[in-house]
């Protein structure tokens, strides 16, 4: 039997049937209702009480509902959780309804189209990415709807899918979305569950192509628009969704870059993991990070393009060049920088509260937080007329004062409006004749009644006449009985009492409507006039967008000259003959965490005559990472155009910087230590170039020790004769400090200690020259280990010590003469495993399958070495 439920529901059931992938908000009264499925979900994900209704004749339904008034903090738990929520309003009015009060789904709400501060950080973008794949390409398209800024790029090749993966984990979306067809969808999936957070997927559904092909002209100027047929669709698709889900016209989305790697120093995913450079490996926060050491922004604005440039440094040493002159001449006038901060200090995210007014969110305080942030701009561009350098001369002199906004929102807005737009109380006094009268009207009310009700005594001669109201009637005129006979003909009776008669004339009813009604039309006035600046300011929009840009590159030329201030920066100068020279560089995150003693600065010399590779070994605890980090942090921190933590320094330009370092086991990929650091050497050995810098930190170590020394050897061997890449190789096979007589450019380092019978004193000082002792023993003591195992581990050392079988196998088993000429090829294993190596299904294998394998042809590997 077919259930028939109330016209409201059936209704409901109506809209619901078009959203089955989102929680429908169900506007009734003041509130968000939810039935049937969603009620049940709601309830649970939201902990609030699970009710139930009349549905109908005999038939009760799930519900819970919340105040509209706090319906964004709600929202943002069910965002947050992972769901999406579609937003049903009434749109007419309930009074002019004819029946059910018609309602519309006004937006739909996903991770990655919120605009809400409840679900956004204020110095992070919150992108929106779509995947498109075409004639073995990948075209990547992101947008941020809060600030509208807009990229994209392709990816070709064989590594189209790897490099897809490192992009998205320096954009970090909140959402991504497939255009189509993705063969690799799967392993997208993967990454971004092991690598993004909380990042949905969903596949875009397209019901209009014909508003497909339009919106990238709708949006964008001809000359942005990629010329790759791709690219153009992802683009499309990624639009399309936007109209899809926020339903308004987005004409704050105006501006399309293309992200050019070649144009910027690549960090991979790995690399920017490894080095931290936002993000710290702890729980993925910014404590501890590059960018927490060298954040001094005032403005979001300013903290979100902080992050861009830490994440895509540049390349082009003029560029640089430009970036450092800028950041120098802030050092060097402080009075200036404290005034340009304090002016900054007072502005807010303008950026996103444009994005507000053009989707119709903006509230009246939002206007005037703009009117503030634009009110401070005439200071800023008055006190850049004293700079000289060509970034912040080009700032003062393209960057607009909008005084008209400004004094638009400051004639009519008040300083501190309501919340709402919608109750009133929010236009000055004097901006709009109208709403005068009408307020006039609403607050002198009780005055006019009391003139009214005087001129009526006069009139009638009935001294105990008196005007009430009540919600029955409205407003009367009361006369006791005594006094009837006096009662003018014009007077209407409306209602006897005991003692009295009431009436209505023409002019008191004329009285009650502008009375009554002036609230209301106050209400709607007020709106109308909020709407009109709305509008208003829309028309700037574009310009106002590119204000907040210079305003958020100002932002970073004084964050970085206050780093540079503040932790005791030098400029580094940049070279093009592929040199790296640091006198007494310091780690920058490192040396700030440190306390009650002084960090130990060191040097590098890294170049293709002398020492393309760095050998450093001793034992762990030394600081061999935290060096090696520091290497690359400082190369990147220069081409940011950032000053550096060194005495002196000149850096040429990289193109990549590779790291293998630490252990990351991908469980989830049912990938082990040992796979995992294979799998990203072979990567940096296909990739890596004569201008890329490389670090590798204990390759070889998760394998038994004949494997790993000989693993180790081969791609120190391979990068030294195929790739010739800037490299810092740190390693506890002390056998490898041979490869200096062998390589012109091979050096050894190793990490000063100190020693004191027993105990050690790390000096983490680097210093030429290899060292043949771990000190492994020494740091189990210094870890804490019992003492009866430390003296068995020491009398076990000394017999392998003295073994001169195990000197014999280290030096003559292990490391045979190189007699092969020319390039080495990528492989770690014997030409006559190579067959059997590249049948495997590297794909479909198990962890215990891998181990197997490995194991066999280990055994294998060792016949033919003669070792077994």
């Amino acid at each position: 039997m077919t259930t028939v439920y109330t016209p409201m529901l059936e209704q409901y059931r109506d809209i619901k049937r078009q959203h089955q992938e989102e929680i429908l908000f169900f506007r009734l009264g003041d509130f968000y209702e939810m039935f049937f499925t969603d009620a049940e979900l709601a309830s649970r994900e939201l902990e609030i009480t699970l009710t139930s209704r009349d549905g109908g004749p005999g038939t009760r339904i799930p519900m819970c509902g919340v105040p509209y008034h706090a319906a964004e903090n709600y929202i943002a738990k069910l965002i947050n959780k992972g769901y999406k929520v579609a937003i049903c309003e009434q749109v007419e009015d309930p009074k002019q309804a004819q029946g059910i009060v018609r309602r519309e789904v006004i937006k739909i709400i996903t991770p990655g189209t919120v605009l809400s501060d409840a679900l956004l950080q204020a110095k992070t973008n919150n992108y929106l990415v779509a995947l498109h794949e075409e004639d073995q390409s990948v075209c990547l398209a992101a947008v941020d709807i809060s600030t509208g800024e807009c990229q994209w790029t392709a990816f070709s090749g064989v590594n189209r899918i790897a490099s897809t993966c490192d992009h998205l984990f320096t954009l970090m979306p909140a959402e991504i979305l497939f255009a189509g067809v993705f063969s690799e969808a799967v392993q997208i999936r993967n990454f971004a569950a092991n690598r993004i957070p909380g990042c949905m997927d969903s596949t875009i559904k397209l019901e209009d192509s014909e508003l497909l092909r339009q919106l990238p002209q709708q949006h964008f100027v001809p000359e942005e628009l990629p010329e790759d047929q791709g690219a153009l669709t992802c683009i499309s698709y990624l639009l399309y969704y936007l109209h899809q889900t926020v339903k308004s016209d987005l004409s704050h989305i105006n501006k399309l870059t293309q992200f050019i790697f070649g144009e910027h120093l690549v960090l991979d995913a790995i690399a920017l993991r490894n080095l931290e450079v936002t993000r710290n490996l702890r729980d993925g926060g910014k404590k501890d990070t590059l960018l927490a050491v060298i954040d001094f922004t005032k403005t979001a604005m300013g903290g979100r393009l902080l992050k861009k440039w830490l994440e895509s440094p540049l390349k082009k040493i003029s560029e640089i060049r430009n970036r450092q002159e800028a950041v120098a001449e802030l050092i060097g006038k402080p009075s200036l920088r404290t005034i340009l901060q304090d002016n900054l200090h007072q502005i807010y995210d303008f950026e996103r509260i444009l994005t507000r007014i053009e989707v119709g969110s903006a509230n009246a305080k939002d206007l005037v937080a703009l009117k503030q942030s634009l009110g401070v701009l005439p200071d800023v561009k008055k006190s850049l007329q004293q700079v000289s350098c060509y970034n912040l001369h080009s700032l003062a002199d393209t960057m607009a004062a909008h005084t008209d906004i400004t004094n638009l929102i400051h004639s009519a807005i008040v300083d501190d409006p309501p919340f709402s737009v919608r109750e009133g109380g929010m236009i000055k006094p004097g901006y709009n004749l109208d709403l005068d009268e009408l307020r006039e009207i609403s607050h002198n009310s009780k005055k006019m009644i009391q003139e009214l009700e005087t001129a009526e005594r006069e009139r009638t001669g009935i001294k105990s006449l008196k005007i009430g109201f009540n919600k029955v009637f409205g407003y009367y005129i009361e006369v006791t009985h005594t006094n009837t006979a006096n009662v003018p003909d014009h007077y209407t009776r409306k209602q006897t009492l005991a003692n009295a008669e009431r009436y209505i004339t023409p002019a008191l009813k004329e009285f009650e409507i502008k009375i009554l009604g002036s609230q209301e039309k106050i209400v709607a006035l007020e709106y109308q006039i909020f709407c009109d600046i709305r509008d208003t300011i829309k028309k700037y929009l574009r310009q106002i967008q590119e204000t907040a840009r210079k305003i958020a590159e100002l932002d970073v030329y004084l964050s970085l000259s206050e780093a540079a201030v503040r932790h005791n920066y030098i400029r580094p100068s940049l070279n093009n003959n592929r040199n790296i020279l640091i006198k007494e560089g310091r780690h920058p995150v490192v040396e700030e965490i440190l306390t009650g003693e002084r960090f130990v600065p060191n040097d590098t010399g890294l170049n293709h005559k002398t020492c393309e590779t760095m050998v450093i070994t001793g034992p762990n605890m030394a600081g061999k990472s935290t060096y090696m980090r520091q290497v690359a942090l400082l190369v990147l921190l220069a081409q940011t155009g950032s000053f550096i933590p060194a005495k002196e320094a000149s850096i040429s330009p990289v193109d990549r910087i590779f790291t293998r370092v630490g252990a990351n086991d991908d469980l989830a990929q049912g990938q082990s230590t040992f796979m995992v650091e294979m799998a990203e050497v072979a990567n940096i050995l296909k990739n890596a170039t004569a201008d890329s810098l490389i670090l590798l930190d204990e390759v070889g170590r998760g394998t038994s020790t004949f494997d790993g020394m000989s693993i180790a050897r081969a791609v120190i061997e391979y990068i030294q004769e195929s790739v010739h890449a800037k490299t810092l190789f740190s390693t506890h096979y002390h056998e490898l400090v041979e490869l200096e007589k062998m390589y012109p450019t091979v050096q050894n380092f190793s990490v000063a200690v100190k020693e004191r019978g027993n105990d050690i004193i790390f000096l983490h000082r680097i210093k030429g020259g290899g060292t043949d002792r771990s000190y492994g023993i020494h740091v189990a003591r210094l870890a804490g280990l019992p003492k009866k195992l430390l003296e068995r581990a020491q009398d076990l050392l000394n017999e392998l010590e003295s073994s001169q079988m195990m000197a014999a196998a280290t030096v003559e088993q292990t490391f045979p003469p190189k007699t092969v000429e020319g390039p080495v090829p990528i492989s770690l294993f014997a030409n006559t495993l190579s067959a059997e190596i590249l049948a495997v299904d590297i794909n479909s294998l198990t962890p215990i399958e891998a181990l197997n394998i490995i194991y066999r042809l280990q055994n294998q590997a060792k016949q033919e070495a003669g070792l077994l």
